[in-house]
């Protein structure tokens, strides 16, 4: 049976290009010869059918939510891409986007059923629980942002949330541990002076046996970054402080394993509704993006069982260091300007 590597695709705010890259890595990878289902998570507007060039006439995600369809099977499409399915969010039926506990542990355990290599699901935007609790499926799961300060700080807000509910969900519901937390964080927002790594610090002295054991499956959490709409070399700077401002106020390493180019292509190819990656292969966008599907195909995404439920085996090592920037700055640098 394949065991499916389940990557999250998620960004702190919209306008980065997170689902020309979830689009385009699917059909990468698909060209490598992996079996791969993409899935649009985005529920409450979604549209990668768009960009693959499909009828949202197909049922989706909705229909299986309102219990329509008893598995993920029947919703499955063909793409044209030859190893590549689609899965559609279906945004048809109101309030899908607002699934309980129980539909999404049916909804992950449908997704480890599938007959693939890899599920790439395509989150919404913001930090709504459900977008959260699907993003930490992995350890590994994998944000997209773009250079532009605002962006920055919207990842940093993003993978702060991640952080938080990574961290309240390794304790059962209703239990001392989570309360605890709660009233840390509303502490925190009432304007007392805190930080997520002294909760940490402050959880493992007050619960010494479920704290310590929360606090090392926060050190296996390595959530992947993908830096888009590149204009410079320059712009990796903005990927340093990203790194740094997440281990300084999170104790959080990022695995950065794609620096990808603004590309005027990514936009015709939406027009043409068609993946950039099928129409010009050899654009500075696929190029890049297709170096980062290389690196992805290096990790283990396995699921995180040891998240306890959503209501209010450890994936493989796989270090990187700084060295990764100067790897990508190299391959970014030999983009030349022209072809920007």
């Amino acid at each position: 049976m394949i065991m499916v590597n389940i990557i999250p695709v998620a960004s702190g705010k919209g306008g980065v290009g997170k689902s020309a890259v979830s689009v385009n890595l699917s059909v990468l990878l698909a060209q490598k010869g992996k079996k791969v289902v993409l899935i649009d998570f985005d529920l409450g507007g979604a549209n990668l059918h768009t960009l693959l060039g499909l009828k949202n006439n197909h049922a989706g995600l909705g229909n299986f939510i309102y219990k329509q369809e008893t598995s993920l099977q029947p919703l499955l499409q063909e793409t044209g891409v030859p190893n590549l399915q689609f899965i559609a969010g279906d945004c048809l039926f109101p309030g899908t986007a607002n699934m309980s506990f129980f539909i999404k542990r049916k909804i992950i355990k449908e997704i480890q059923k599938l007959d693939a290599d890899y599920a790439i699901l395509d989150l919404g935007g913001g930090t709504t629980y459900n977008t959260l609790d699907i993003f930490l499926l992995t350890y590994n799961s994998l944000l997209v942002t773009s250079p532009e300060l605002t962006s920055i700080l919207n990842a940093y807000s993003f993978l702060k949330a991640a952080a938080y509910r990574f961290l309240s969900c390794q304790f059962k519901a209703k239990s001392e541990e989570r309360a605890y937390i709660d009233s840390y964080i509303s502490n925190s927002s009432a304007g007392a002076e805190s930080s997520f790594v002294e909760l940490t610090e402050q959880l493992c002295e007050k619960f010494p046996e479920t704290g310590e054991k929360a606090k090392a499956e926060l050190a296996k959490y390595r959530p992947q970054v993908i830096l888009n709409m590149g204009k410079s070399t320059q712009d990796l700077e903005m990927a340093r402080r990203l790194r740094s401002l997440v281990f300084n106020k999170l104790n959080i390493n990022l695995d950065y394993v794609g620096f990808t180019p603004r590309d005027m292509g990514i936009e015709l190819a939406v027009a043409k509704r068609q993946p950039l990656a099928v129409t010009t292969p050899g654009s500075p966008f696929v190029m890049q993006l297709n170096s980062a599907a290389d690196r992805i195909l290096l990790h283990t995404y396995q699921y995180n069982e040891n998240l306890q439920d959503y209501e209010d085996s450890e994936s493989e090592d796989f270090t990187q260091t700084n060295s990764d920037l100067e790897e990508l700055h190299q391959e970014f640098d030999n983009i030349t300007d022209t072809s920007l």
